[in-house]
């Protein structure tokens, strides 16, 4: 059955990159050569049935925890919400921006993040302001705290995670002189829990993809807001296992860095998909290990990247997943996972992909490398 949910890759209203399909309509047609080494082969292992939550939209990230929680974020009608979903295909949760006393309406919701107690922080930009805010959530939903965001200057930040410690890692730009025309300027930092920015965090690519954008390179510079650059606004990031947080630049090759919670880069290594045209489009991390998901814009193949904490890659699987639908266990049947990459676990290794199901429900497709 084709899916019919998209888990949307569109920054804050403003530039939007990749889009990331579930089981898309559409079957993708592969014009390459075979590569030498070929991918290996997912197969769906589980199909959960959300029977709480219709099929919609979701914007990235999609997020999960230690508990195996689903935490995805819809925005209808201009009313934002993050629901908590177990992985029994349970409703636990459910955080809302119009839940917060302090401001009238919430224009964007740009990303959000878990924190180890299972709070949850949301990147948010209130109506009427220019000034940016950090939602804190206890892990029932329920409002905690505004955290207002002082970096010293304007910009738009795009995502955000929490250290162990409770600091912020937050990226995003900060605008040029010329606001209309100028391309904004990369920046990441990080900031206390209260909001004021400790240490800005030099990133050693962040000059040369500014670069790229400024001479008009159109796999950065996008035609709806031309003063933005995807590889920064669409960067994604989750903590590590090893108390760092692991921040992706949307290149390619992927960029990577860990980041500890004193500001400083303790390493650096890319993710290449092995063909230019493949852009990443979600990651994960679980473990010792970090999942990359590839897209082709084109033909909407995707593949799958697996790699430890310092870029060693360990595996790589295909897009697609084998159905089993007999009982003898014999596989008769191929479908593309699509785009809507939710979570990754390494014990066991799990991936975790959404798409409909029955009566228009949303649903969680498991897939194992067998």
């Amino acid at each position: 059955m084709g899916s019919k949910l998209v888990a949307l890759l569109c920054l804050m209203g403003l530039a939007c990159s990749w889009p990331a399909y579930t089981q898309s309509d559409r079957k993708a047609t592969n014009s390459r050569q075979q590569k030498e080494t070929s991918p290996r082969q997912l197969t769906l292992a589980a199909a959960v049935p959300v029977p709480t939550e219709v099929m919609t939209s979701f914007r990235q990230p999609l997020v999960c925890d230690q508990d195996g929680n689903l935490y995805l974020e819809t925005d209808e009608f201009g009313v934002s919400g993050i629901h908590k979903i177990s992985p029994k295909g349970e409703r636990l949760a459910a955080f809302r921006a119009g839940s917060n006393p302090d401001f009238r309406a919430i224009d964007i919701s740009a990303s959000f993040s878990l924190a180890a107690a299972g709070e949850l922080y949301e990147l948010v930009f209130p109506h009427g302001q220019i000034t940016r805010y950090v939602v804190a959530y206890r892990s029932d939903g329920s409002f905690r705290a505004n955290v207002k965001l002082q970096p010293g200057f304007a910009w738009l930040p795009s995502a955000l995670a929490v250290f162990p410690n409770g600091t912020l890692l937050i990226t995003g730009q900060r605008y040029d002189k010329d606001v209309l025309r100028g391309v904004m300027w990369p920046f990441t930092g990080v900031f206390s829990s209260d909001g004021v920015l400790l240490k800005e965090v030099e990133l050693e690519d962040d000059g040369i993809l500014r670069d790229k954008a400024v001479a008009g390179d159109v796999r950065l510079k996008g035609s709806l807001n031309p003063t933005s650059n995807r590889a920064i606004s669409l960067s994604r990031m989750e903590p590590g296992s090893d108390g760092t947080i692991y921040l992706m630049r949307s290149a390619t090759p992927a960029i990577f860095y860990a980041v500890s919670a004193g500001g400083e880069v303790v390493r650096r290594f890319t993710v290449d998909p092995g063909d230019a045209a493949y852009r990443p489009i979600a990651m994960h991390v679980s473990g010792g290990r970090i999942a990359v998901l590839f897209s082709e814009p084109q033909t909407y193949e995707k593949i799958l990247k697996i790699v430890n904490l310092e870029g060693r890659e360990l595996a790589t699987y295909s897009g697609d997943a084998t159905y089993l639908t007999d009982t003898a266990g014999k596989a008769n049947k191929t479908r593309p996972l699509g785009g809507a990459f939710a979570c990754y676990t390494t014990d066991p290794e799990r991936f975790i992909f959404l798409a409909t199901g029955t009566d228009d429900k949303l649903e969680f497709r498991i897939a194992e490398a067998r």
